[in-house]
């Protein structure tokens, strides 16, 4: 899967285009990345060329580009990388951490339940 092959900066560029979930013009991707990062058209041009060649984005028209690749897909990826595919390995990690505020452990709990009313 193209989401295994993605680099740091390359996931940069994906999150833009996450955003809005549409294709952007590179003039728009290289505006954010230059304010965010300082990165110069160059860069930013041969990241999405390389996500374009790995099939993480469509270059829909010269210039162009949407992500092909979901954010659901690179999560999926890292979870099996880093616990296995274990979701419940992620969540402790997540709780071992001590990152989680109680807003964000009460939210986990009210999308269990929500999850488990569904099933």
């Amino acid at each position: 899967m193209a989401s295994e092959k993605v680099t740091n900066a390359e996931l940069e560029i994906l999150k833009i285009l996450w955003k809005t979930d549409a294709a952007r013009p590179l003039s728009e991707i290289r505006k954010e990345l230059e304010a965010a990062y300082g990165w110069k058209a160059t860069t930013v041009k041969t990241l999405l060329y390389n996500l374009r060649d790995k099939g993480a984005v469509e270059e829909v028209r010269r210039g162009v580009f949407r992500p092909v690749v979901r954010e659901s897909d690179i999560t999926k990826d890292l979870m099996h990388k880093l616990f296995d595919g274990s979701a419940m390995k992620l969540v402790a990690s997540l709780l071992d951490s001590g990152d989680l505020s109680e807003a964000d452990i009460e939210e986990l709990r009210r999308m269990l339940k929500e999850g488990a009313e569904g099933a």
